[in-house]
């Protein structure tokens, strides 16, 4: 497992800091909670961050004050910095964009879109968020092991456990019901990742299947899924 990339996170309350400090958790990031730009410089001047992210509902003179600190000290000014706001205003953006913000999320958060600007500003390969999850997948070609264990998903795809891995660009049509749903869904998959036994310890043998054009209604369903699985029914609302 990769080691967790250091994030700092400046918000003024008490729920903005909670909702963040357990969102970055889950999709494996490790923040570090200020409540003020000021307090964010002296926490960067000991700790080195990819990220910046930055509760933006706060007066308009604070906001531009505390832009202006993160992108002129050169502890910080180099770490990709995010603005979370209440309202998608454009003009608004632009000009947060113009003064070297890297992006501008709204609330209430979307997880996949939140999980693949951060995953884009800080380099990691998976651009959709993925969790564990215990359910029979059915391969309905005419292999020797028709059915599989899967252990993870995302609305990309899915891992199956297997001590038999199938070749890397296998078609597969596979059929499940998530946990808690009860109808099946039907998709096409292509093998992208196999790992045989002993390869890699720290990783079950299995396939990596990717999905092949799933409809937006299945989607939809199983980023709903994976969204619930994340951060349940946990909500950050606007401060002002």
């Amino acid at each position: 497992m990769p080691e967790k990339k250091q994030v700092l996170v400046i918000c003024r309350t008490a729920a903005g800091q909670m909702y963040l400090g357990v969102l970055l958790k889950r999709i494996w990031y490790s923040p570090d909670l200020a409540r003020t730009a000021e307090e964010g410089l002296r926490m960067a001047m000991k700790t080195s961050y990819g990220l910046v992210l930055f509760d933006g509902d706060v007066s308009w003179g604070e906001l531009q004050y505390s832009i202006s600190l993160l992108r002129s000290d050169p502890s910080i000014r180099d770490a990709p910095l995010v603005i979370f706001m209440a309202n998608d205003d454009s003009k608004i953006s632009r000009l947060l964009l113009s003064q070297g913000c890297a992006a501008i999320l709204t609330k209430p958060l979307d997880l996949a879109v939140v999980y693949g600007v951060l995953a884009r500003l800080s380099g990691l390969p998976r651009s959709t968020p993925r969790v564990s999850v215990k359910m029979q997948v059915v391969i309905e070609e005419g292999i020797p092991e028709k059915v599989m264990t899967c252990i993870n998903i995302s609305e990309g795809g899915l891992y199956l456990r297997t001590l038999e891995p199938l070749p890397r660009g296998t078609i597969l049509h596979i059929k499940f019901t998530l946990p808690l749903d009860s109808a099946e869904i039907r998709l096409t998959a292509e093998v992208v990742r196999t790992v045989p036994l002993g390869v890699q310890f720290e990783v079950e043998p299995g396939i990596g299947l990717r999905f092949v054009d799933m409809p937006d209604d299945t989607l939809l369903r199983i980023r709903n899924f994976v969204q619930w699985e994340t951060i349940g029914d946990l909500e950050w609302k606007s401060n002002i």
